[in-house]
């Protein structure tokens, strides 16, 4: 009995819908608000059904003047909602897709939308295609002249699904609604190339210092006139609102960049997921991506600037201590020729000048065949191989046993003959003065140094030999200067005795350079070896100087070194508390653990980040200068901070694929975690205490 009346029950509800429905799919009549008449609204169901799935349309009718807005609405504006829950039945979720909209700029604000008659495509998913269907719910819609008014409209429409038919009319609307939404494109589909849209890449990044996005698109065609929105469905981001893209179109590649602002200030969109809409004639793609950090270059100006970073980031590395004993060695050079011809000059420092861009370029094939190859690639990786660091402590310690006079190459006669012919001079020396010069700059991480080569290890092939072309030419220009201008090197003074004096003190700097260079070796053979690789050394050098200068000289240098550098040690020891703070370091390092940070950041902790290596002479200096030294010292000490360090000093994949994540490819590297910086603050290459102490006061949410 039970069953016959529940049967009876559906046939009662069956003939009460189809009686409307046979006719046609049911709708809501246009809606309208007595507060605003210039809008109506009106929803239609197509009567078709597919997959617990029913179509239907939306449709918005503006009188003339008036707009209302996209799903991301722009600098102003309000999105339209639909607040369908709680009170519809046998409804699981709803689908609503945007027509591709355009821009409407009002008194200097930019905004994104519609006007006159706008249809959007909606899906309701239903629970049950054989239960009685409500959709009740309330339609919010912003509607804009040079006034705006919010308005409600109340949507009340019940159906049952076996009961509807198709509405031809209805469906032919809805599939030109359809038609006028963007192609949802993925990236596994532009990666292989295989798509609709003929997008063949798609490359993004977030600039956090100039708070901008910047978007690249390359087509199998040319571009015509592409116009791109950006947009999130985060939530969190509903804050955040994105200008006017600056676009630039060269032949199948256009480039846009937005700027993020929000009323609370700064954002971060670090690694934050967009959808990125483009539009041109005949095309209107829609694909989801993820911000990376990766500078792109889209325009002559930024090719200059970046070409300009690196001109800079090259010249500085000139005042690096790691290329000073090298300096001292074209120093040397110098004084034996000031009274020298400046055509002579000039073509030493030439010579050097080649040499060190030569050095870059090989530099850059190498870095080329590491990323070909898929290896790491790094500023400075080199280091992290023993064998080049032997190489190396060869190669200095044979520069300074020749600034010692320790020695001399004697070249073949018919050599010296051709050399005499033509002055006497060979500049094969100073070209591999230059050269060598670029071998001891990359253990040195100078400002600007770091966003051209992280550019330029992301850039092509011809990007990347272009940046590093900028960076030898940076630093060759003091060399270049001088060749240009000769005039400057004769204006040292005559020689005389006092030049030995100067060679000698630049030998020791290099002497002191071979040394540092056996220290890193620790990292790889262990301390003991090593050590007895720096005796060995100090010997040799000990026995060549004995036999050529004899044992009277040598102990007089000898004394004169020890008495030096002992009252150096006295006087130092003597006013220490006057310029120095002692640096033992208490810090608790742990190592760097990606999954660590987030846990402790969750827990509330502030986590630094140090990402280091022995080599690194920037690196050095950070942690001697500001590091271990008050107030930071005390500060990373403090409950609740947490001091990681990553080593880098031999190759590590984690550590490396750490650096990558924020598209750094050398160190130093500094930042800092979080409760009020969760994604983390980046700190500058060469580190300062108050820059350490606000971003650590930052991370706190202080």
């Amino acid at each position: 009995m039970p069953i016959i009346k529940s049967y009876l029950l559906y046939l009662i509800v069956f003939f009460t819908f189809s009686s409307s429905a046979f006719a046609q799919a049911p709708e809501t009549g246009w809606l309208t608000n007595a507060n605003h008449p210039p809008v109506k609204v009106n929803l239609q169901l197509t009567g078709q059904i597919e997959d617990n799935s029913v179509n239907a349309i939306l449709n918005v009718s503006l009188d003339e003047g008036w707009k209302t807005y996209w799903r991301s609405p722009g600098e102003g504006g309000v999105a339209p909602t639909f607040e369908w829950q709680p009170h519809s039945t046998n409804i699981s979720s709803i689908d609503w897709s945007w027509p591709t909209p355009k821009r409407y700029p009002v008194l200097g604000v930019e905004t994104v939308g519609y006007k006159d008659q706008i249809h959007f495509p909606i899906k309701l998913h239903l629970n049950d295609a054989n239960e009685v269907t409500v959709l009740n719910g309330t339609l919010t819609l912003a509607s804009c002249t040079t006034i705006c008014v919010l308005t409600d409209y109340e949507v009340d429409l019940s159906f049952f699904p076996g009961a509807l038919s198709l509405d031809q009319d209805v469906a032919f609307a809805y599939a030109q609604a359809v038609s006028s939404v963007p192609i949802v494109v993925g990236e596994s589909a532009i990666k292989a190339k295989n798509n609709n849209a003929n997008i063949t890449s798609l490359i993004s990044s977030w600039d956090q210092i100039n708070q901008k996005i910047v978007v690249q698109l390359t087509s199998q065609v040319a571009w015509q006139q592409p116009d791109l929105f950006i947009d999130s469905s985060n939530p969190e981001l509903d804050n955040v609102f994105y200008s006017k893209p600056t676009i630039s179109v060269s032949d199948k590649t256009v480039t846009a960049s937005f700027s993020a602002s929000s009323w609370a200030g700064d954002v971060d969109l670090k690694k934050a997921t967009m959808n990125i809409t483009v539009v041109d004639q005949g095309v209107a793609v829609e694909v989801a991506t993820t911000l990376g950090n990766q500078p792109i270059i889209y325009d002559g100006d930024s090719i200059l600037s970046i070409f300009l970073i690196a001109l800079l980031g090259g010249l500085i590395l000139n005042i690096m201590p790691c290329v000073l004993p090298v300096l001292g060695m074209k120093l040397s050079s110098v004084l034996g020729a000031s009274d020298g011809k400046r055509s002579q000059i000039r073509k030493q420092f030439i010579a050097s000048s080649v040499g060190i861009i030569s050095s870059f370029w090989l530099l850059a094939a190498f870095l080329m065949v590491l990323k070909l190859s898929g290896e790491a690639l790094g500023w400075g990786i080199q280091f992290q191989n023993p064998y080049f660091i032997g190489f190396m402590v060869i190669v200095t310690a044979i520069f300074t046993a020749n600034m010692l006079g320790l020695f001399e190459i004697q070249l073949p006669s018919s050599v010296q003959t051709w050399l005499a012919t033509k002055g006497g001079h060979s500049y094969l020396g100073h070209y591999l003065q230059g050269m060598f010069a670029t071998l001891l700059a990359t253990p040195c991480s100078a400002p600007f140094l770091g966003t051209a080569v992280a550019f330029a290890l992301g850039a092509s092939v011809w990007q990347l030999f272009a940046v590093f072309t900028a960076l030898g030419l940076g630093m060759a220009l003091p060399w270049l200067l001088i060749a240009i201008f000769p005039s400057i090197a004769l204006l040292i003074p005559k020689p005389g005795k006092w030049m030995g004096s100067v060679k000698g003190f630049f030998a020791l700097l290099i002497l002191a350079t071979c040394l540092w260079l056996v220290s890193l070796l620790s990292s790889f053979i262990g301390i003991f070896y090593a050590s007895l690789i720096a005796l060995f050394i100090l010997s040799i050098f000990a026995v060549l100087t004995l036999k050529k200068y004899g044992a009277r000289l040598f102990f007089i240098r000898t004394g004169v070194f020890l008495i030096i550098t002992a009252f150096a040690l006295i006087v130092a020891s003597l006013t220490s508390a006057y310029w120095s703070t002692p640096l033992k370091d208490d810090i608790p390092w742990v190592p760097l653990d990606s999954q660590l940070i987030e846990q402790e950041v969750a827990q509330g902790h502030v986590v630094f980040v140090d990402v280091t290596a022995q080599w690194c002479v920037t690196c050095k200096a950070n942690k001697i200068g500001v590091l271990l030294q008050e107030p930071v010292s005390s500060a990373l000490q403090e409950e609740g901070v947490i001091a990681m360090s990553g080593d880098w000093t031999v190759r590590s994949d984690s550590v490396t694929a750490y650096l990558q994540s924020f598209n750094r490819y050398g160190v130093p590297f500094n930042i800092v975690y979080g409760p009020g910086a969760p994604n983390g603050i980046e700190l500058s290459t060469i580190l300062n205490s108050d820059d350490v102490i606000n971003a650590i006061q930052k991370a706190k949410g202080q």
